[in-house]
């Protein structure tokens, strides 16, 4: 009988089968990860059969690329007739807002899109809906709030107490206008205000033609003012009271698809982070600390 080497004694492969199990442990982990991110994003394979897509559009909106790629998903494949946009949104990012609206729209060119409002869909919310071929709120919904706001913070006089001392070099009078490291002048204030006032001039234009309001009917409710559905219903800024069973039932009719056909709902897929961070949390910091004009329901 050989001699045992060191090699070979138990108690040396066991550091490394434990090693090897927790590779493999690891390895199958991500792998079981990726899949239910595509899972849950919805897989690239086209849905079988004719049926209406569900879109939600939740929360603030920070970017347009989630919901506008949801949209044009909802474009491209033949299976989806109709589009139920579910908007629960105080709104968001200027830019993103319109984008989001402008796929919308695009989308209900081709296939009719029924916007159903929940429990909120304010400012860059409103606007999104705007794209949709009807529009129905809830009696408790508020929506509205038609109108720009920009948000800074001065920490100069902290810095100044602390002895800190920023330094800008600037190219331009106005390329540091807003930021929390002075204070803002009046020139400052005068050219900001400016550029809010031209933004809210293009959304109450879009207000105006997609809704066939006058103008100056527009530019009394567009002062930032939030409505219940209702409300909004008396003013014309949506179609219908109604919940998400009403918008359904329309889009069906219009899209000529049976009772008996689906509903599936387009998600797209998480990212990493929100894994692990409560919901809304970085969206909370970045919609109050950013200093840029947003379409947007501040309310504590």
């Amino acid at each position: 009988m050989g001699r045992m080497t060191a090699n070979d004694r138990p108690g040396r492969r066991r550091p490394r089968n434990k090693k090897a199990a927790w590779i493999t442990g690891g390895l199958l982990f991500l792998v079981a990860f990726g899949l239910m991110g595509i899972l849950r994003g919805g897989s690239s394979m086209p849905a079988q059969g004719s049926h209406i897509a569900r879109i939600n559009l939740a929360g603030p909106i920070l970017a347009a690329e989630p919901a506008v790629d949801l949209l044009e998903r909802a474009q491209e494949r033949d299976q989806i007739r109709g589009v139920l946009l579910h908007v629960d949104s105080p709104g968001g990012g200027v830019g993103a807002s319109e984008a989001i609206y402008k796929a919308v729209k695009r989308l209900s060119a081709n296939k009719p899109v029924a916007v159903s409002m929940g429990a909120m869909a304010a400012s860059g919310g409103y606007m999104a809906a705007l794209g949709g071929d009807r529009i129905f709120a809830m009696e408790s919904t508020l929506t509205g709030s038609i109108g720009v706001i920009m948000v800074s913070s001065g920490f100069y006089p902290l810095l100044d107490k602390i002895g800190v001392e920023p330094r800008i070099i600037k190219s331009g009078q106005f390329k540091d206008a807003g930021t929390p490291l002075r204070e803002m002048t009046d020139a400052d204030r005068a050219y900001l205000q400016s550029v809010v006032d031209e933004l809210h001039s293009q959304f109450t234009d879009l207000v105006a033609e997609r809704r066939g309001l006058a103008p100056d009917r527009v530019a009394d409710l567009a002062d930032g003012r939030i409505f219940s559905g209702r409300q909004a219903k008396e003013n014309g800024l949506v179609d219908a009271v109604g919940g998400l069973a009403a918008a359904e039932e329309w889009v069906r009719k219009q899209a000529d698809v049976p009772a008996s056909a689906p509903v599936r709902e387009l998600q797209p897929p998480k990212k990493w982070l929100e894994e692990f961070l409560p919901a809304g949390w970085a969206g909370w910091a970045t919609l109050h600390f950013s200093p840029k004009p947003q379409y947007l329901y501040l309310a504590e």
